[in-house]
């Protein structure tokens, strides 16, 4: 399995255009979505892009699950201004993302843009 890491940033930029920021705002929207605006999709679906470039670059970094939950419940109190009770939640989706990164990239290298 190739690791993100290793990517060079040509590479990144490419995964990101055809693969990774179509399917990373589908995972903040289906299966993060603090506001709970999923419901009122396809009116909502872009709610959660301007937190797109920061998560995926933590990402890109290697963060661990517990620093990418910080970062979303930093997302959920500050410029959402929400209180943040659901720490199941968050860690949940911190590991689907990680999971997530590591096997859309493997994938985007054997087979091309999904």
């Amino acid at each position: 399995m190739i690791d993100p890491q290793d990517l060079t940033a040509a590479q990144f930029a490419r995964w990101w255009k055809e693969t990774g920021e179509r399917e990373l705002r589908q995972i903040l929207f289906w299966r993060w979505d603090p506001l709970a605006i999923s419901g009122y999709f396809p009116n909502t679906a872009d709610e959660y892009d301007g937190y797109l470039p920061g998560v995926v670059a933590l990402l890109r970094l290697g963060v661990d699950e517990a620093l990418l939950a910080e970062h979303l419940e930093f997302l959920e109190r500050e410029p959402m201004g929400l209180r943040t009770w659901d720490g199941q939640r968050r860690a949940a989706a911190a590991a689907l993302l990680t999971e997530w990164f590591a096997n859309s990239v493997y994938s985007w290298s054997r087979s091309g843009p999904s």
